[in-house]
Protein backbone atom coordinates (compact mmCIF):
# COMPACT_ATOMS: atom_id res chain seq x y z
CA UNK A 1 0.00 0.00 0.00
CA UNK A 2 1.48 3.33 -1.05
CA UNK A 3 -0.17 6.66 -0.38
CA UNK A 4 1.02 10.23 -0.23
CA UNK A 5 1.13 10.11 3.57
CA UNK A 6 3.37 7.03 3.60
CA UNK A 7 5.59 8.51 0.90
CA UNK A 8 5.98 11.72 2.89
CA UNK A 9 6.92 9.78 6.02
CA UNK A 10 9.48 7.65 4.20
CA UNK A 11 10.96 10.69 2.45
CA UNK A 12 11.30 12.52 5.77
CA UNK A 13 13.07 9.49 7.26
CA UNK A 14 15.56 8.55 4.54
CA UNK A 15 16.67 12.17 4.18
CA UNK A 16 18.35 11.77 7.56
CA UNK A 17 20.36 8.59 6.92
CA UNK A 18 23.63 8.12 4.98
CA UNK A 19 23.26 7.93 1.21
CA UNK A 20 24.45 4.35 0.90
CA UNK A 21 21.75 3.12 3.32
CA UNK A 22 18.78 4.95 1.83
CA UNK A 23 17.67 2.38 -0.72
CA UNK A 24 17.73 -0.55 1.72
CA UNK A 25 16.08 1.42 4.52
CA UNK A 26 13.34 2.72 2.22
CA UNK A 27 12.46 -0.81 1.06
CA UNK A 28 12.51 -2.17 4.61
CA UNK A 29 10.44 0.69 6.01
CA UNK A 30 7.90 0.60 3.19
CA UNK A 31 7.41 -3.16 3.69
CA UNK A 32 7.03 -2.76 7.47
CA UNK A 33 4.42 -0.01 7.08
CA UNK A 34 2.49 -2.02 4.49
CA UNK A 35 2.41 -5.09 6.76
CA UNK A 36 1.23 -3.07 9.75
CA UNK A 37 -1.47 -1.32 7.73
CA UNK A 38 -2.70 -4.62 6.28
CA UNK A 39 -2.88 -6.18 9.74
CA UNK A 40 -4.90 -3.23 11.05
CA UNK A 41 -7.28 -3.38 8.09
CA UNK A 42 -7.88 -7.07 8.77
CA UNK A 43 -8.83 -6.14 12.33
CA UNK A 44 -11.54 -3.88 10.95
CA UNK A 45 -9.91 -0.44 10.75
CA UNK A 46 -10.50 1.81 7.75
CA UNK A 47 -7.49 1.97 5.38
CA UNK A 48 -6.84 5.67 6.03
CA UNK A 49 -7.13 5.25 9.81
CA UNK A 50 -4.93 2.15 9.71
CA UNK A 51 -2.19 3.98 7.83
CA UNK A 52 -2.35 7.00 10.14
CA UNK A 53 -2.12 4.79 13.24
CA UNK A 54 0.78 2.77 11.81
CA UNK A 55 2.82 5.90 11.12
CA UNK A 56 1.97 7.40 14.52
CA UNK A 57 3.18 4.23 16.21
CA UNK A 58 6.52 4.43 14.38
CA UNK A 59 7.10 7.88 15.81
CA UNK A 60 8.91 10.89 14.42
CA UNK A 61 11.11 10.36 11.34
CA UNK A 62 14.05 12.00 13.14
CA UNK A 63 14.16 9.41 15.91
CA UNK A 64 13.53 6.55 13.51
CA UNK A 65 16.36 7.69 11.24
CA UNK A 66 18.75 7.90 14.19
CA UNK A 67 17.91 4.29 15.05
CA UNK A 68 18.44 3.12 11.47
CA UNK A 69 21.82 4.83 11.09
CA UNK A 70 23.37 2.83 13.98
CA UNK A 71 25.76 5.73 14.54
CA UNK A 72 26.75 7.71 17.59
CA UNK A 73 25.07 11.02 16.91
CA UNK A 74 25.75 12.79 20.20
CA UNK A 75 28.12 15.36 18.71
CA UNK A 76 26.09 15.91 15.53
CA UNK A 77 22.38 15.10 15.39
CA UNK A 78 20.50 12.83 13.03
CA UNK A 79 19.37 15.69 10.80
CA UNK A 80 22.90 17.01 10.32
CA UNK A 81 25.01 13.84 10.41
CA UNK A 82 24.50 12.61 6.79
CA UNK A 83 25.33 16.03 5.41
CA UNK A 84 28.40 16.22 7.64
CA UNK A 85 29.71 12.87 6.38
CA UNK A 86 29.12 13.91 2.76
CA UNK A 87 30.90 17.25 3.24
CA UNK A 88 33.85 15.68 5.07
CA UNK A 89 34.24 13.00 2.41
CA UNK A 90 34.08 15.53 -0.41
CA UNK A 91 36.57 17.88 1.24
CA UNK A 92 39.07 15.09 1.89
CA UNK A 93 38.76 13.67 -1.61
CA UNK A 94 39.35 17.05 -3.23
CA UNK A 95 41.99 18.59 -0.93
CA UNK A 96 44.19 15.75 0.38
CA UNK A 97 45.31 14.33 -3.00
CA UNK A 98 46.42 17.81 -4.07
CA UNK A 99 48.35 18.30 -0.83
CA UNK A 100 50.07 14.93 -1.15
CA UNK A 101 51.08 15.45 -4.80
CA UNK A 102 52.48 18.92 -4.06
CA UNK A 103 54.51 17.57 -1.13
CA UNK A 104 55.88 14.77 -3.31
CA UNK A 105 57.01 17.31 -5.90
CA UNK A 106 58.59 19.43 -3.17
CA UNK A 107 60.52 16.42 -1.85
CA UNK A 108 61.79 15.72 -5.34
CA UNK A 109 62.77 19.38 -5.64
CA UNK A 110 64.96 18.87 -2.58
CA UNK A 111 66.70 15.99 -4.35
CA UNK A 112 65.13 13.15 -2.32
CA UNK A 113 64.99 9.73 -3.93
CA UNK A 114 61.68 8.34 -5.19
CA UNK A 115 60.85 6.25 -2.09
CA UNK A 116 61.54 9.06 0.36
CA UNK A 117 59.59 11.49 -1.82
CA UNK A 118 56.60 9.14 -1.80
CA UNK A 119 56.63 8.16 1.88
CA UNK A 120 57.69 11.31 3.74
CA UNK A 121 54.64 13.42 2.70
CA UNK A 122 52.24 10.87 4.20
CA UNK A 123 52.69 12.22 7.73
CA UNK A 124 52.15 15.83 6.64
CA UNK A 125 49.09 14.82 4.63
CA UNK A 126 47.60 13.10 7.69
CA UNK A 127 48.20 16.29 9.70
CA UNK A 128 46.39 18.31 7.05
CA UNK A 129 43.55 15.76 7.16
CA UNK A 130 43.16 16.31 10.91
CA UNK A 131 42.99 20.09 10.52
CA UNK A 132 40.58 19.69 7.60
CA UNK A 133 38.34 17.43 9.67
CA UNK A 134 38.24 20.04 12.43
CA UNK A 135 37.41 22.82 9.95
CA UNK A 136 34.52 20.76 8.54
CA UNK A 137 33.24 19.47 11.89
CA UNK A 138 33.04 22.77 13.78
CA UNK A 139 30.49 24.46 11.43
CA UNK A 140 28.27 21.37 11.50
CA UNK A 141 28.42 21.15 15.30
CA UNK A 142 27.47 24.82 15.58
CA UNK A 143 24.64 24.42 13.06
CA UNK A 144 23.35 21.36 14.92
CA UNK A 145 23.42 23.17 18.27
CA UNK A 146 21.56 26.15 16.78
CA UNK A 147 18.94 23.83 15.31
CA UNK A 148 18.59 22.01 18.64
CA UNK A 149 18.18 25.29 20.53
CA UNK A 150 15.43 26.36 18.16
CA UNK A 151 13.66 23.04 18.63
CA UNK A 152 13.83 23.35 22.41
CA UNK A 153 12.55 26.92 22.25
CA UNK A 154 9.52 25.84 20.23
CA UNK A 155 6.36 25.29 22.26
CA UNK A 156 5.60 21.72 23.21
CA UNK A 157 3.26 20.18 20.69
CA UNK A 158 2.56 16.91 22.46
CA UNK A 159 3.28 13.47 20.99
CA UNK A 160 4.37 13.29 17.39
CA UNK A 161 1.64 12.58 14.83
CA UNK A 162 1.68 12.17 11.02
CA UNK A 163 -0.01 15.58 10.80
CA UNK A 164 3.42 17.09 11.49
CA UNK A 165 4.93 15.69 8.28
CA UNK A 166 5.86 18.28 5.64
CA UNK A 167 3.13 18.90 3.09
CA UNK A 168 5.38 17.95 0.17
CA UNK A 169 8.34 15.66 -0.46
CA UNK A 170 11.26 17.98 -1.21
CA UNK A 171 14.56 16.56 -2.27
CA UNK A 172 17.21 16.54 0.48
CA UNK A 173 18.62 20.01 0.94
CA UNK A 174 21.94 20.48 -0.83
CA UNK A 175 23.49 22.33 2.10
CA UNK A 176 26.18 19.70 2.42
CA UNK A 177 27.18 20.28 -1.22
CA UNK A 178 27.40 24.00 -0.52
CA UNK A 179 29.59 23.44 2.54
CA UNK A 180 31.85 21.09 0.56
CA UNK A 181 32.17 23.62 -2.25
CA UNK A 182 32.96 26.49 0.10
CA UNK A 183 35.58 24.45 1.98
CA UNK A 184 37.16 23.27 -1.25
CA UNK A 185 37.31 26.77 -2.73
CA UNK A 186 38.60 28.34 0.50
CA UNK A 187 41.27 25.66 0.94
CA UNK A 188 42.54 26.04 -2.63
CA UNK A 189 42.63 29.84 -2.50
CA UNK A 190 44.32 29.81 0.93
CA UNK A 191 46.92 27.33 -0.35
CA UNK A 192 47.64 29.54 -3.37
CA UNK A 193 48.38 32.52 -1.16
CA UNK A 194 50.25 30.50 1.46
CA UNK A 195 52.67 28.89 -0.98
CA UNK A 196 53.92 32.34 -2.00
CA UNK A 197 55.31 33.14 1.44
CA UNK A 198 55.77 29.81 3.26
CA UNK A 199 56.86 27.54 0.44
CA UNK A 200 58.91 24.54 1.68
CA UNK A 201 61.26 25.01 -1.28
CA UNK A 202 64.06 27.48 -0.62
CA UNK A 203 67.08 28.77 -2.47
CA UNK A 204 70.60 28.31 -1.06
CA UNK A 205 70.26 31.81 0.42
CA UNK A 206 67.07 30.78 2.26
CA UNK A 207 64.58 32.60 0.03
CA UNK A 208 61.25 30.80 -0.46
CA UNK A 209 60.46 29.57 -3.97
CA UNK A 210 56.71 29.50 -4.77
CA UNK A 211 55.36 26.18 -6.05
CA UNK A 212 52.96 27.79 -8.53
CA UNK A 213 54.29 29.84 -11.43
CA UNK A 214 54.16 33.50 -10.29
CA UNK A 215 53.31 34.55 -13.85
CA UNK A 216 49.85 33.02 -13.45
CA UNK A 217 48.84 35.74 -10.98
CA UNK A 218 48.54 38.25 -13.80
CA UNK A 219 45.43 36.61 -15.23
CA UNK A 220 44.93 32.88 -14.74
CA UNK A 221 44.75 32.61 -10.95
CA UNK A 222 42.13 35.43 -10.65
CA UNK A 223 40.27 33.74 -13.53
CA UNK A 224 40.19 30.34 -11.78
CA UNK A 225 39.19 32.03 -8.49
CA UNK A 226 36.26 33.61 -10.34
CA UNK A 227 35.21 30.23 -11.74
CA UNK A 228 35.33 28.75 -8.23
CA UNK A 229 33.20 31.61 -6.91
CA UNK A 230 30.63 31.08 -9.66
CA UNK A 231 30.52 27.35 -8.87
CA UNK A 232 29.82 28.09 -5.20
CA UNK A 233 27.15 30.59 -6.23
CA UNK A 234 25.54 27.85 -8.33
CA UNK A 235 25.42 25.60 -5.26
CA UNK A 236 23.68 28.45 -3.40
CA UNK A 237 21.07 28.64 -6.17
CA UNK A 238 20.50 24.88 -5.99
CA UNK A 239 20.08 25.12 -2.22
CA UNK A 240 17.55 27.92 -2.56
CA UNK A 241 15.56 26.08 -5.22
CA UNK A 242 15.90 22.71 -3.44
CA UNK A 243 15.91 21.03 -6.86
CA UNK A 244 17.94 20.75 -10.03
CA UNK A 245 16.98 21.92 -13.49
CA UNK A 246 18.33 21.66 -17.05
CA UNK A 247 19.66 25.21 -16.79
CA UNK A 248 21.56 24.37 -13.59
CA UNK A 249 22.98 21.20 -15.14
CA UNK A 250 24.16 23.12 -18.21
CA UNK A 251 25.67 25.86 -16.03
CA UNK A 252 27.51 23.26 -13.93
CA UNK A 253 29.03 21.72 -17.06
CA UNK A 254 29.95 25.15 -18.43
CA UNK A 255 31.73 26.21 -15.22
CA UNK A 256 33.56 22.89 -15.02
CA UNK A 257 34.80 23.06 -18.59
CA UNK A 258 35.69 26.74 -18.14
CA UNK A 259 38.04 25.69 -15.35
CA UNK A 260 39.29 22.31 -16.54
CA UNK A 261 40.04 23.11 -20.20
CA UNK A 262 42.47 26.03 -19.62
CA UNK A 263 44.01 24.33 -16.59
CA UNK A 264 44.74 21.21 -18.64
CA UNK A 265 46.28 23.37 -21.36
CA UNK A 266 48.47 25.17 -18.80
CA UNK A 267 49.66 21.86 -17.39
CA UNK A 268 50.42 20.57 -20.89
CA UNK A 269 52.46 23.70 -21.61
CA UNK A 270 54.32 23.24 -18.28
CA UNK A 271 53.16 26.65 -17.08
CA UNK A 272 51.55 25.69 -13.76
CA UNK A 273 54.61 24.78 -11.66
CA UNK A 274 57.23 27.41 -11.05
CA UNK A 275 60.13 26.88 -13.50
CA UNK A 276 62.50 27.89 -10.70
CA UNK A 277 61.77 24.53 -9.01
CA UNK A 278 63.86 22.78 -11.68
CA UNK A 279 66.87 25.05 -11.27
CA UNK A 280 69.76 23.03 -9.97
CA UNK A 281 67.66 19.87 -9.57
CA UNK A 282 68.21 17.44 -12.39
CA UNK A 283 65.41 15.18 -11.23
CA UNK A 284 62.94 18.02 -11.87
CA UNK A 285 64.42 19.33 -15.09
CA UNK A 286 61.66 17.65 -17.09
CA UNK A 287 59.02 19.76 -15.29
CA UNK A 288 59.90 22.67 -17.56
CA UNK A 289 59.25 20.66 -20.73
CA UNK A 290 55.79 20.60 -22.37
CA UNK A 291 54.19 17.15 -22.40
CA UNK A 292 56.14 15.80 -19.40
CA UNK A 293 54.81 13.05 -17.14
CA UNK A 294 53.26 15.50 -14.67
CA UNK A 295 51.32 17.04 -17.57
CA UNK A 296 49.96 13.65 -18.58
CA UNK A 297 48.98 12.89 -14.98
CA UNK A 298 47.29 16.28 -14.50
CA UNK A 299 45.38 16.00 -17.78
CA UNK A 300 44.19 12.50 -16.82
CA UNK A 301 42.94 13.68 -13.40
CA UNK A 302 41.21 16.69 -14.94
CA UNK A 303 39.58 14.48 -17.59
CA UNK A 304 38.20 12.19 -14.85
CA UNK A 305 36.85 15.24 -13.02
CA UNK A 306 35.14 16.42 -16.20
CA UNK A 307 33.58 12.97 -16.74
CA UNK A 308 32.27 13.01 -13.16
CA UNK A 309 30.67 16.42 -13.70
CA UNK A 310 29.06 15.30 -16.94
CA UNK A 311 27.64 12.24 -15.17
CA UNK A 312 26.19 14.46 -12.42
CA UNK A 313 24.67 16.79 -15.01
CA UNK A 314 23.11 13.83 -16.76
CA UNK A 315 21.49 12.70 -13.49
CA UNK A 316 20.14 16.22 -12.93
CA UNK A 317 18.63 16.25 -16.43
CA UNK A 318 16.96 12.89 -15.85
CA UNK A 319 15.75 13.72 -12.33
CA UNK A 320 15.41 17.51 -12.00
Amino acid sequence: MTTALTDRYIAATVRRVPDKQRGEIERELRAAIADDVEARIQRGEAPADAEYAALAELGSPERLAAGYSHSALALIGADTYPGYVHALRGACQSVLPVVYIVLVLVARAHGENAWVALLRPIGSTVTVAVYLAVCVTVPFVIADRVRGARSEAAPAAGPWTPDQLPADQPRPAQGRDLVTGVIRAAALIAALFAQRVISPVTTPSGEHVPIINPGLWDFWIPYFAGVLALSVLLDVVVLRLRRGSPAIAIARVAFTLAGIAPLAWLFWQARVLNPALADGAGALATLAAPGNWTAWLAVLVLALAAIGTLAQARRELRHP
